[in-house]
């Protein structure tokens, strides 16, 4: 029998789901957990055969996308998070009828605020990690010093002497 395509999706948003929170859930297991969530079961082969694909699709995914578009989209989901940690933590009226959020008692507060400092610091380790921070006059030093010159920067360099009218550059 052939799934559609969009029961297909939501399947794969449940497995996707249990993956991330176990990554070595059995098939027995994952079949229970779409039994649970769909109310309907799925054979053995084919929860394997989803299971590959989303495993697959992961690894291809991952190989696929650039550091900084990666830490972009970090980025604008720590950017979400944060905002709704900050109305817990500065909590105002309207935000009872705008979010449903009700007025946090003082250990949620202190709970808000802890786990915003430690999204900020996880952020910045990550941007640390992938060279956001790096002093990029200190690089091109270092490649003047080694004789290295990217050819962007080098067009840039001789571009100056001949405004300059320094002599050959070539």
């Amino acid at each position: 029998m052939k799934v559609l395509p969009e029961k297909e999706e939501f399947l794969k948003d449940t497995i996707r789901n249990a993956i991330a929170l176990n990554p070595l859930v059995s098939i027995r297991k994952m079949q229970e957990l779409v039994e649970h969530n769909t109310g309907r079961s799925i054979s053995d082969k084919y929860t394997t055969k989803l299971m590959w694909k989303i495993r697959r699709q992961a690894v291809v995914y991952s190989d696929r996308k650039k550091m900084n578009e990666r830490l972009a989209e970090v980025r604008e989901r720590y950017r979400v998070l944060m905002q709704d940690l900050c109305r817990t933590i500065y909590w105002k009226p309207e935000y009872l009828n705008d979010y449903g959020l009700q007025y946090p008692n003082f250990k949620e507060r202190l709970a808000a605020m802890r786990l915003l400092a430690q999204l900020e610091l996880a952020l910045f380790k990550a941007e640390l990690a992938a060279g956001v921070f790096e002093n990029q006059q200190v690089a091109i030093e270092e490649m003047l010093r080694q004789g290295v010159l990217p050819t962007e920067l080098r067009e840039q360099v001789v571009g100056v002497f001949r405004t300059w009218k320094l002599g050959h550059t070539e």
